[in-house]
């Protein structure tokens, strides 16, 4: 029987076993964690006090890349005549539409996601002064390709797309409405920001170098076993070896003087 199988050799196996184990549980355990910790910023990120759309952009303003999903306010007039609808979107399973509005704010305007709808229609906005709460969200890429770019169906919340449908310059981004004070607006399906904002790199940070040092462990104590085996299966290997410093053989024989 190899010596590694021999009963003698089982604690170090089960005892091997049993230190990858808690490495790899208490490591997942950790991330899990880091990852809940992050998600929970994000969350509370999402419903964090609105700010002014004002303080972020303007009109003719790039997108703010790090204001991704910030909850944002805005006052305006609906533009009903640039109203469109973005297939494709799934509400509970059932597939439908975004209805799209844009808010003029001065001389721009900015998209409007009022809602979700099951067909291409919904309730026309009023023409008094709106304010809008929502999530600032980065104009979309390229999507499906408009079998029709002559209606009022789009097939993603492209900024482009829209700029077809209405004769006013907008945003570099759009806004998901979470509540507006039109009353026409009860009769969508309220939806929730698209893209969640970006938190910190040092939120969970600690828990996810505890992970990282349980999974190291669990690699330490994989090598301290394979060194132990390697012993096992060549003992006093490297021992012995011709050393010039090493005495001379006892049994060795010294001539007499004459």
């Amino acid at each position: 029987m190899p010596i590694l199988l021999k009963p003698r050799a089982w604690g170090a196996h089960a005892l091997l076993l049993v230190a990858l184990a808690v490495s790899v549980a208490a490591g997942l355990w950790q991330y899990d964690t880091y990852s809940n910790d992050r998600a929970d910023a994000a969350r509370s990120l999402v419903n964090a006090d609105p700010v002014a759309l004002s303080s972020l952009m303007g009109g003719d303003s790039p997108f703010p890349g790090e204001s991704i999903g910030q909850p944002v306010t805005l006052t305006g007039t609906w533009l009903p005549a640039g109203t469109v609808y973005v297939s494709g979107q799934f509400h509970d399973k059932v597939r439908g539409y975004w209805v799209v509005t844009p808010v003029v704010i001065g001389k721009s305007a900015i998209p409007v996601v009022r809602g979700w709808s099951a067909k291409p229609s919904a309730p026309a906005p009023t023409t008094s002064p709106v304010t809008v709460t929502g999530w600032l969200e980065p104009s979309e890429a390229q999507g499906e390709a408009d079998a029709n770019p002559h209606d009022d169906i789009i097939t993603s919340m492209r900024i482009p797309s829209i700029t077809q449908h209405v004769d006013v310059d907008l945003y570099s981004a759009y806004v998901v409405a979470r509540s507006t004070t039109d009353a026409a607006e009860s009769g969508l399906v309220r939806l929730g920001p698209t893209h969640h904002p970006d938190v910190s790199g040092f939120t969970g940070l600690r828990n996810l170098l505890y992970a990282l040092q349980w999974w190291v462990f669990g690699i330490l104590a994989l090598y301290i076993w394979w060194r132990w085996c390697q012993e096992q299966l060549h003992p006093g290997e490297g021992e012995g070896e011709d050393d010039p410093a090493a005495p001379a053989d006892q049994d060795e024989k010294v001539p007499s003087s004459p």
